[in-house]
């Protein structure tokens, strides 16, 4: 008789499995450093946690998340667009001028603000098409023509001293620390994550990101949906720039500076490639987050504010 020998192989240990799904997906592996990351400056800065602190970090997140949502369609796409900063700009001053200079009011003025944003992030995707550029590009020009037009509006002024309003309470009053508009900014992104994840608009972006020649012999129509994309990111910054205006009531030639870096490095971080045909609006949202809290970490641990910087390019 033969005897045949079962060899069986050595199990894996529990925790590398365990460990080796938690890592499969970025998200997931992101949020774990942002608790772990989170955890550390409660414990180093005694103020991190205070309501104060608190809330300004809602409030930044609010803001930068609204602009990295939109970003996350521009780079799903497989483009860049670096005039974030200067569209929010843009928006923010022409709704502070046309509140303390024409007496609008902010609702209206806010609507205002709304359509500029859309028609500068549009003019970005017409200028792409009608040059045949990337919009990484094109943008690096409008980055400069944008913030040059919110000088000449504003004279290279600050523009505040608005005239109280209710709007404004939506950034100062909330339920509890969380204001206002950081729920309004969470139901914006839920509805952006539907669409990405149901629509057709998005499934073409995500197929022009994954391939243009191949999305073009699908018959997609990739300089329409270029432009949508690009207005699309648009009215998110000036989305942005509203939501700032409730707290902030005031739009400095320096507004936005720096914008473009956050958002990009969020919606990375956060799991979406910068050649595209992937994404995730949640994967942005907790890079945002974490980007937002380690720069509040450092600020509370007394560090320079080059730390924070040099933090968001590490990441």
């Amino acid at each position: 008789m033969t005897r045949s020998e079962t060899l069986t192989k050595t199990p894996t240990p529990m925790w590398r499995t365990l460990l080796r799904r938690l890592t499969a997906s970025q998200e997931l592996a992101v949020l774990i450093a942002l608790l772990v990351i989170t955890a550390f400056f409660a414990l180093a800065a005694p103020f991190f946690l205070s309501e104060l602190t608190l809330r300004q970090n809602l409030r930044q997140i609010a803001m930068i998340g609204v602009i990295a949502t939109g970003m996350t369609f521009v780079i799903a796409a497989g483009e860049i667009d670096i005039s974030v900063g200067s569209i929010y700009n843009l928006a923010a001053t022409v709704m502070a001028l046309l509140i303390a200079d024409f007496g609008f009011d902010p609702w209206v003025a806010a609507l205002v603000a709304l359509i500029v944003g859309a028609l500068a992030g549009a003019g970005n995707g017409v200028l792409a098409v009608l040059l045949r550029l990337p919009t990484l590009i094109v943008t690096l020009g409008t980055v400069s023509l944008y913030r040059g037009l919110t000088i000449l509006l504003s004279g290279g002024l600050s523009v505040g001293n608005l005239p109280n309003h209710d709007f404004y309470s939506l950034g100062t009053q909330g339920i509890g620390f969380v204001p206002m508009i950081v729920i309004i900014a969470l139901v914006i992104i839920i509805v952006a994550a539907w669409v990405f994840r149901r629509t057709v608009f998005a499934r073409e972006v995500l197929a022009i990101g994954s391939s243009a020649q191949a999305a073009r012999r699908t018959g997609i129509h990739i300089a329409r949906r270029k432009i949508q994309v690009m207005a699309l990111n648009g009215f998110m910054c000036a989305v942005a720039a509203v939501l700032g205006m409730t707290f902030l009531r005031a739009a400095s030639p320096q507004s936005g500076v720096g914008f473009e870096l956050l958002a990009i490095a969020a919606v990375v971080v956060g799991g979406t490639p910068l050649q595209g045909g992937v994404g995730t609006i949640w994967g942005t949202l907790i890079g945002v987050t974490l980007i937002v809290v380690i720069q509040s970490g450092l600020i509370q641990l007394g560090l320079p504010a080059v730390w924070q910087i040099a933090a968001t390019g590490a990441m």
